[in-house]
Formats: C-alpha cells, sequence, structure tokens
C-alpha cells in the first residue's frame, strides 16, 4: 500500500530535548524578582516552574476513530501483473481509507524521537488544529479488507509502542525536575543570604524542658501553571516561623495525646472542645517553654491554641468536635483568617464522638478539605487518619499556612458509654 511518505517521529531527540529544558527550568530560578523568591514558599516556586515546563504526554484515543472512503487511481507502475511492457507509467483503479485517531497531548511530541528504534519509519498526518492522528491507506480494488485492517494495525501499535517509550521519558524528566529545583533554589537563597545578610526564617525560640525525651512518632496499626503570589509591596522582610523539625515535634506530641484519648474513650467523652483543647495545651506545654513565660502555647477563645510574635500566629492549632462536612470547612476558613506569619504552621484537630462509621469521616475529610477555594496543594502525610494540606492566608493569598489535620475517634457505643468502669 503506497501514499506520500509523512514520516513521524523523525525530526528531534526527545532524550536530548528534554535535558535541554530540564536545564532551562533550572535556569529560570535566577529570573524571578529577588522580592518575589523570598516571599514564596519553595514548595509554590518548584510548582511554577514545574507546570511552566510540563509536557502532556500523547495519548491516543482509539475509541473515537473514525473512517472515511474514496475511490482512487493506484500506480502500480514496475508491479509484474499490471506490466504493459511499453515502460511507461501504468496506474489501476483502486480505493482509499482515510482513518481519523483523536489524541491529546503536545502535538510537537509527534515529531520527537525516543529512545526505541524500528527497522520501519512511521508515517501519518498530524491535524494539530483538530487534534487528529490520520492515516491514510491505499490499495487496489481487489485487495481484501483485511489487508487494509492488518496494516492500520501494524502502524498503530508501532505508534503505540513509540508514545510509551516516550512517556517513560517524560516520566522520567517530570520525576527528577522538582528535585532539581529544589536544589537551585536553595542554592540561591544560600546565596542571598550570604550577599545581603538575610536569613530566610527566624526559629520561634522554643526551649525543650530538662530532662524530658525526645519525641518519637508512635506507629499504630489502625494546567496552565499556577501564577506566583505578588511579592509584598513593601519589599520582602524576613518573618518569624517554626521550623520543620519543630513542627514535626509539635505534631507529634499532638498525635501522642490524640491516641491516648482513644485509648480511654469514656475518660475524655464528658468533654468538649473546650475540654479537649485543655488536654493537649497541658500535654504541649509539659514539653515546650517560652522566653518569657513556662507556657509558650497559649488559649484563645474557646477552642484553638497558638504560637504568637508580634501579634501574628507562627502556629495555630484548632480543636473541633466532628458535625460534619459544614462544620470543618468552617473550621478551616476561621483557621485560615487568623492573622498570621508568611509561612504558618497549623493543626486542626478533630475529635469524632457521635459518628459510629469512623471511615465515613475520615473519607469526608479527604474530599471536603482540597475543595476549599484557598488549597493550593495536599502532601503525603504516610498515616491514616492524618492529612495534610497547603492553603493561603485568608488574610493574605501571598501567605502561606500548612495545615496538618488529624481525626481522633472517641466514639463509644451507648452501651458501654452507660456502664461505669
Amino acid at each position: 500500500m503506497r501514499g506520500r511518505p509523512n514520516y513521524l517521529f523523525n525530526e528531534g531527540d526527545l532524550d536530548a530535548t528534554l535535558r535541554a529544558q530540564r536545564q532551562q527550568a533550572v535556569e529560570s530560578v535566577k529570573s524571578i524578582s529577588r522580592d518575589q523568591f523570598l516571599a514564596t514558599a519553595v514548595d509554590t516556586l518548584v510548582e511554577h516552574i514545574v507546570d511552566k515546563n510540563t509536557i502532556e504526554p500523547l495519548v491516543l484515543h482509539e475509541d473515537q476513530m473514525r473512517m472515511d472512503h474514496a475511490e482512487t487511481r493506484i500506480d502500480v507502475t514496475g508491479r509484474f501483473e499490471y506490466d504493459m511492457g511499453d515502460g511507461g507509467r501504468v496506474t489501476t483503479a483502486g480505493h482509499q481509507l482515510t482513518f481519523y485517531i483523536p489524541f491529546s497531548g503536545d502535538p510537537q511530541l509527534w515529531k520527537m524521537r525516543p529512545n526505541l528504534w524500528f527497522s520501519v519509519m512511521t508515517s501519518g498526518e498530524i491535524d494539530s488544529r483538530n487534534s487528529r492522528l490520520v492515516i491514510t491507506l491505499a490499495n487496489t480494488s481487489n485487495t481484501e479488507a483485511e489487508a487494509y485492517k492488518r496494516e492500520l494495525n501494524s502502524q498503530l501499535d508501532s505508534i503505540k509502542q513509540l508514545i510509551a517509550a516516550q512517556s517513560q521519558l517524560l516520566q522520567q524528566y517530570r520525576a527528577q525536575l522538582p528535585a532539581d529545583l529544589k536544589t537551585a533554589i536553595n542554592r540561591r537563597r544560600q546565596e542571598v543570604e550570604k550577599l545581603q545578610g538575610l536569613v530566610a526564617t527566624f526559629d520561634i525560640p522554643l526551649v525543650r524542658k530538662d530532662g524530658m525525651p525526645d519525641f518519637k512518632p508512635i506507629e499504630v496499626s489502625r494546567k496552565v501553571p499556577r501564577p506566583l503570589p505578588r511579592p509584598p509591596a513593601e519589599g520582602y522582610r524576613p518573618e518569624p516561623a517554626v521550623n520543620e523539625s519543630l513542627y514535626e515535634d509539635i505534631l507529634s506530641i499532638i498525635r501522642h495525646a490524640g491516641i491516648s484519648f482513644e485509648g480511654n474513650p469514656q475518660t475524655y467523652l464528658p468533654l468538649g472542645e473546650e475540654g479537649l483543647r485543655d488536654n493537649l495545651l497541658s500535654h504541649l506545654n509539659a514539653v515546650f517553654e517560652g522566653r518569657a513565660t513556662g507556657e509558650t502555647f497559649r488559649k484563645y477563645g474557646k477552642t484553638d491554641i497558638r504560637i504568637e510574635e508580634e501579634t501574628r500566629s507562627a502556629f495555630i492549632g484548632e480543636c473541633k468536635l466532628w458535625g460534619g462536612e459544614k462544620v470543618v470547612l468552617e473550621a478551616l476558613t476561621q483557621l485560615l483568617g487568623y492573622l498570621t506569619w508568611r509561612d504558618c504552621k497549623a493543626a486542626l484537630v478533630l475529635f469524632n464522638k457521635d459518628v459510629a462509621g469512623f471511615t465515613g469521616v475520615q473519607e469526608t475529610i479527604a474530599r471536603v478539605l482540597p475543595g476549599h477555594p484557598n488549597f493550593i496543594r495536599e502532601k503525603t502525610t504516610g498515616r491514616v487518619g492524618e492529612w495534610r494540606f497547603v492553603f493561603k492566608s485568608g488574610e493574605d493569598p501571598s501567605r502561606e499556612v500548612t495545615v496538618h489535620v488529624f481525626a481522633f475517634n472517641l466514639y463509644v457505643t451507648p452501651a458501654r458509654a452507660g456502664k461505669k468502669r
């Protein structure tokens, strides 16, 4: 079957192209304005640059394939069964089948050669305007239908193998790019700090009390790129923050307290939000002490715990009794509405006392919170009953609040609740 050859995957080396693009993405870290660079969280910078440099892999949608048929003349010059003996050009009646296969992904990839070699090159037309791959097969009128089908399947199989090889290179590129960007971002931050005498964050001065053991996690069995936030109008200024190591220590204490609550639910069942908050507060202040007072973690209102510097919060802990989707969204909105430092850490602690199906509670949390209008991204925790999200502050979209969500189950069946210990 003959047709005008229009070879696919034949104009560039995809592997080399991706290496060059990755280097350009890393270099772009230097082009971000200093104030915006320093005022933006590392993960947000990485996400922004990755989104700008993401290449969507090709995907063929064969279930939407369409076919067109036309009569045509087939050049059979040189084929012995049609040889007229005069050496001239010979044509005969035939059929032309045109197949239209929709695709998604970057059309430029049809030109890029992956690390895969075929002895016979694939061909086809790319209709970028309508996102369609067009394959045309033509042969003489005495050609059986099965021959067309075999050739179409053969071409599609080769094309899909090449697309799969491309996708593997793209996955490797996408997996490596964030790590390269974080290295470049951290390098630039260090250079700026050395040159300007700046410190990106000041650790809140919490001092572990003498004799308190280090806490270890308790193991329990149970594409439009997002634009960077605007830099501060007054320029970047370093602000207080709770560092990651200290944040994990705080969360470990909350986790330990919550698990102890779950182990003795009848003891804590009579307590409301404020009583449960006070218990968590005592656990935290038993381990940490502040500069001027023995209480680093202070209570504000009925349910929240905060570390504050200069009237802004560097850590916020909010405690709520589970009351369904509306309650958890209202608690999150309230938490995000506090005056916070640029890199604020938070904990949203939910206690279930009334719902027997705790799995449903967990599913609701996982589904609802990413739908909040201030949602930026979700981070993995590797723990059942815990989630970590990053949201925009309700006060200032350039400020981010990391929220670690706990769900503790204090539900006791009515029969057990009536028994005295």
